[in-house]
């Protein structure tokens, strides 16, 4: 097994040193306007709030992340372990860790872009100990660092990492090592999932696997698409997304278009749904799309449908959270993502899988989902990018759920 959990106990600030060449801040810059895409901004009022819902009470207060320099907006993902974030810092191509208890920048782990231990295209990442950080390189490889940032190995091959019996079951298409936009690992059997997408394959197989460390060899799990998604092109970089969670026994996971979600048990290698439909009628039924769309086919769809954009467990409380958004016909938002542009609905979950209430946040086109988290004092949420307005912060709200 890899070690467990040991945040590092000295503080160490960003720096300037090692700046990257004027190409290198091109790319980064550029890479900045494709994942705000997903991070889309809100207009709102700070002040506090407790409001009353018909199914449970919940208190809302500003919380700013101090990222001490002006970089706040070259985070693209992130993680959260007892009360430490840590956040991939595209522009400084470093790890960033923050103590949310003080709410600020502590210490930095810091790649090498060249040389024996160089490590790029950093598209997710699984912080598991202070000498145990998994970085994926695009959907090539997993490399395993210490915090020093030497390479302690790196694994790669995932599509022949099968037997032939193992690979069928699965969709043909190359492996992901992001899904729900993030690295998933099992540390009770130290393995990460590896995400196949069906694309234009109309059959019904399974769309994760598991890669293991220690044997270098996968297996397929007993993970389906919604029976919604089955038998349709799917448009899955943009359209149909994902979001995970991982939780004390497995993970739990959500498609933006199916108000099931689902949780997978890592030791009984069985999964379990709940059917947590909102308190809204839908403008159109549960459809699918078939085939290609064009961008304005895209926006329309999802303005007519709900949208299911995340899901959340929270360790401190037993409970999961489900952030999603009620249809909004005729929204003429750029944004395809205009679940940001929309009513936020929470919806609770026993850590039994029972739904059990909904309620909205009162701010409206306020909240960038893609960019939020659980802490031990509650639901942490982002603002837009217009609402960003001082670099140097990231700034958010903090829902306290009773």
């Amino acid at each position: 097994m890899l070690k467990n959990l040991s945040i590092p106990a000295q503080v160490s600030k960003l720096s300037w040193i090692n700046k990257p060449t004027m190409q290198r801040l091109v790319l980064k810059i550029s890479l900045r306007f494709v994942f705000f895409s997903m991070f889309s901004s809100f207009l709102s009022s700070c002040n506090d709030a407790a409001v009353e819902r018909e199914n449970g009470k919940f208190s809302i207060q500003p919380k700013f992340i101090n990222t001490g320099n002006t970089l706040g907006q070259f985070y693209f993902f992130n993680q959260v372990k007892n009360d430490s974030l840590f956040l991939f810092n595209a522009f400084n191509h470093s790890l960033d860790v923050v103590d949310l208890r003080v709410d600020s920048v502590v210490h930095s782990f810091q790649f090498e872009f060249n040389g024996i231990n160089a490590v790029n295209d950093i598209t997710s990442f699984y912080y598991h100990s202070q000498d145990s950080i998994f970085l994926a390189e695009g959907n090539a490889s997993v490399v395993l660092l210490n915090g020093e940032s030497e390479i302690l190995n790196r694994f790669s091959d995932f599509d022949n990492s099968f037997s032939l019996n193992e690979r069928v079951k699965l969709y043909s298409n190359f492996p992901s090592l992001r899904f729900g936009s993030q690295l998933i690992f099992n540390p009770l059997r130290d393995e990460f999932l590896l995400y196949f997408m069906s694309f234009n394959e109309p059959e019904t197989k399974r769309m994760l696997a598991a890669y293991s460390l220690k044997t270098k060899k996968s297996r397929a799990l007993p993970i389906y698409y919604p029976e919604s998604y089955q038998n349709q092109r799917l448009d899955l970089s943009r359209l149909f997304l994902t979001s995970a969670t991982m939780d004390e026994k497995g993970f739990a996971y959500t498609f933006s278009v199916s108000p099931t979600v689902y949780r997978y048990n890592y030791s009984e290698g069985r999964v379990e749904s709940v059917d947590a439909i909102p308190p809204w009628e839908k403008v159109e039924a549960d459809l699918i799309p078939f085939g290609e769309m064009s961008g304005s086919e895209k926006q329309s769809f999802m303005a007519a449908n709900p949208f299911y954009y995340k899901v959340f467990f929270d360790p401190y409380r037993e409970r999961y959270y489900r952030l999603s958004s009620p249809p909004r016909p005729n929204s003429s938002e750029p944004d395809f993502h205009y679940v940001n542009y929309n009513r936020i609905l929470v919806s609770v979950l026993s850590k039994d899988f029972e739904h059990i209430s909904d309620f909205y946040l009162p701010k409206e086109n306020t909240y960038n989902v893609g960019f939020s988290f659980v802490t031990s004092e509650g639901l942490w949420i982002s603002y837009n990018q217009k609402n960003q307005t001082e670099e140097q912060f990231i700034k958010g709200d903090l829902i306290k759920i009773d």
